[in-house]
């Protein structure tokens, strides 16, 4: 706890306390006071124009009964610990908070926050820690519900080893150089989403069951290392996106059972920069990466690609150009590998290719993916292989593909990943494979011929 200025009072309030009001105690603490509330239930509304310390002591309470910001305080530093805060009001425009500090500085650690719009918001208030709280979100539609954590032009915050689930989004936009770290964000719509926010450290972090689990965009150098990315199944999401990002160092990360594990969009965005992915896993994802042709400049190396639907994807097809697969004679692990390594030096003696027709077919026709594990798309990839006319053209090269796993010190602990999913998929598959079979063998015309409007083939 901070040391207190010279003349400062120390207030205690609790039912029985000759102060039961801690909204009392608050217009008569001196600046720089500490009030230790013990137990006790509160009224919300708590306006703090002086910097102030709230200690809670037996898990106090305060309640907004609906109405409201519970705590607000401008131009002052507030230092908040061992609350329960609860029951916010439900305005957006207002955008009624748990705990709002603006223009100054806060210490907001090991408050438990319920029924919460948003749960706690700091503009402008630079050198904030928010540690240990744990946050629950409105149980409304997530269309009405607020943010978890929003921080708003606030360089230099720490967010750690907090739990919010249930909300809309945990934002750092126009933040920069904060660390997040250790914190489970689940069930949100984005897990994590940064915009215009430079040198940001994401480390150990989980993010689960979320529509989007981790969304960076219009930032710089920033650092994930260590973070646990899974279950993130939104319709047009996944585990991580990049969008005009540059300088990405992604690193010792676990993308596990994601509907795209990564997603890269224009990024990086300036020439002579590149994104460096090292080290992760992406495993059981239905995509593990998925790329824009337009991407360029990302560099792979030491990442384990393990029993993905697609392990890359092209988005609405074409070509993969300046992407580095390999450096210093050490590329990627990939589970589908065929090759070889005769001299037992971990690296295959032969290039891993990537050279599916249903993965090249998924890139342009998503829909297919009703197919991925059912024989149809094994009769697809065995057409393919058996008939060069009907052979793809290589989606990417890794030059010297790795034969075992990399096992990085940087990685989090795994998680038993359940192979339901994948089973029912391939099961309902089964029930269509042979129309597909034919379906994408009368959809894809042979080499030297062209379809007509009306599907008949012309040579």
């Amino acid at each position: 706890m901070p040391t207190q200025p010279a003349g400062a009072a120390e207030l205690e309030v609790c039912p029985t306390c000759a102060i039961n009001s801690l909204a009392d105690a608050v217009a008569m603490a001196e600046p720089g006071a500490t009030i230790t509330v013990r137990g006790g239930t509160y009224p919300g509304g708590l306006v703090i124009t002086k910097p102030l310390t709230l200690v809670g002591v037996d898990n106090p309470v305060i309640d907004g009964q609906e109405q409201g910001t519970l705590i607000s305080a401008t131009g002052v530093d507030l230092t908040i610990s061992g609350f329960t805060l609860r029951s916010t009001g439900s305005n957006h425009d207002r955008e009624d908070s748990a705990i709002l500090v603006e223009n100054g500085k806060a210490t907001i650690t090991d408050n438990r926050i319920e029924d919460a719009l948003f749960g706690i918001y700091l503009k402008t208030a630079h050198g904030s820690v928010i540690r240990n709280n744990t946050i629950l979100a409105k149980p409304v539609d997530i269309a009405m519900r607020g943010d978890g954590i929003k921080i708003w032009y606030c360089d230099d915050v720490l967010v750690e080893n907090n739990e919010a689930s249930d909300g809309r989004d945990i934002i750092l936009w126009y933040s920069n150089r904060g660390v997040v770290r250790g914190n489970d964000f689940n069930r949100e719509r984005y897990g994590l989403h940064l915009m215009f926010s430079n040198d940001i450290r994401i480390e150990n972090n989980s993010l689960n069951s979320n529509s989007i689990g981790l969304f960076i965009m219009y930032s710089r150098n920033p650092l994930v290392i260590g973070n646990t990315l899974s279950n993130n199944h939104g319709p047009s999401g996944g585990g991580m996106g990049l969008k005009d990002v540059d300088n990405a160092v992604v690193e010792g990360n676990r993308f596990v059972n994601n509907q795209v594990g990564a997603q890269i969009d224009t990024s990086p965005r300036e020439m002579g920069i590149e994104n460096y992915w090292k080290d992760n896993v992406f495993a059981f994802n239905h995509t593990a990466v998925a790329l824009q042709p337009s991407v360029r400049h990302n560099t792979f190396t030491g990442n384990n690609f393990i029993d993905n639907g697609q392990h890359i994807s092209i988005i609405g097809g074409g070509d993969l150009k300046d992407i580095t697969w390999a450096v210093d004679g050490r590329g990627n692990y990939w589970s589908d590998y065929a090759g070889y390594d005769a001299n037992g030096d971990g690296v295959g003696d032969v290039p891993y290719r990537s050279q599916r027709l249903f993965d090249s077919l998924l890139d342009e026709q998503p829909s297919l993916r009703l197919f991925l594990f059912s024989p149809a798309a094994m009769a697809v990839d065995f057409a393919a292989k058996a008939l060069p006319s009907v052979r793809p053209q290589t989606k990417l090269e890794d030059p010297h593909p790795l034969v075992n796993p990399v096992q990085s010190s940087l990685l989090p602990n795994a998680t038993t990943a359940g192979n339901r999913t994948r089973i029912l998929t391939g099961a309902t598959g089964l029930l269509f494979a042979i129309p597909a079979i034919v379906v994408v063998g009368w959809g894809r015309p042979r080499r030297g011929s062209r379809r007509s409007k009306w599907g008949a083939s012309t040579t």
